[in-house]
């Protein structure tokens, strides 16, 4: 406790540092500028909001675009990209009041991003493909422990896990099932796969795609028809679909 107490004190004097520094800064300049300065000053910010709308305008289009046509190359692509990692985060801050808006926001994002990845067409050896399962997926009144080792499994059907990892074993994939975000990161971090097939909420996928760099994540959002975070659901048929489509020799 003490050494977080210490880590808010150190951030919190180094905030105080910075605002006191700008007091410090605009006060001499108040005293002390020329209307000239005023002047520049005032152009530079309207400069700056000029290139921040204009980079919206230019990274809202390429989406839209990628969007409409469901893939993107070139430049449309990138610029597609860097909306998915600038323009995207802000407009769930921007939708924050909203819990409606804001659950739609990060569908868009996650079908965005889905979009993005898949526009590269690329195929992927199944060795290289992790599929990774949150643990609401298992049924609540299982006492397996399947989030240590999948396959304690016994496939009896009463969620979906057994179903996945069949497919998973029969065909050579890697399959983990996570308690949580920092767990799912710690397993994409040993593992280190070639490209990751994510089932959870939005939040949690959303929050996961951001964070992972330099491996390409289909996220696929669960079903919740019993409420967040307990006997989840998912599409078995769209998640195979899915793989069959960046994979070679699937069946």
């Amino acid at each position: 406790m003490d050494t977080n107490v210490n880590a808010f004190l150190r951030i919190l004097i180094i905030i105080l540092t910075v605002f006191i520094s700008l007091l410090i800064l605009f006060g001499v300049a108040y005293v002390n500028a020329s209307i000239d300065v005023y002047s520049a000053i005032l152009v530079i910010l309207i400069m700056a909001v000029v290139f921040c709308i204009s980079a919206l305008a230019v990274m809202s289009g390429a989406i839209i675009h990628t969007v409409k046509r469901k893939k993107a190359s070139g430049l449309t692509l990138a610029l597609t990209k860097l909306g998915l990692r600038v323009l995207m985060p802000v407009a769930v801050l921007f939708a924050k009041s909203n819990s409606i808006e804001k659950k739609s926001i990060r569908y868009f994002y996650i079908e965005l991003n889905n979009i993005v990845v898949e526009s590269y067409n690329k195929k992927y050896n199944p060795k290289d493909i992790m599929i990774l399962l949150p643990h609401c997926l298992q049924n609540s009144q299982c006492g397996l422990k399947v989030t240590s080792d999948p396959e304690l499994c016994r496939q009896c059907g009463k969620c979906k896990i057994g179903e996945l990892l069949k497919f998973a074993k029969e065909n050579g994939i890697s399959l983990f099932v996570a308690t949580g975000g920092t767990v799912a990161r710690n397993i994409v971090k040993k593992a280190k796969p070639g490209i990751i097939i994510s089932v959870a909420c939005e939040r949690d996928l959303m929050s996961g795609i951001s964070d992972i760099k330099g491996i390409p994540v289909i996220g696929i959002i669960n079903k919740q028809p019993n409420g967040p975070c307990i006997n989840t659901d998912v599409d078995v048929e769209g998640l195979i679909e899915k793989i069959r489509q960046i994979t070679v020799n699937v069946t």
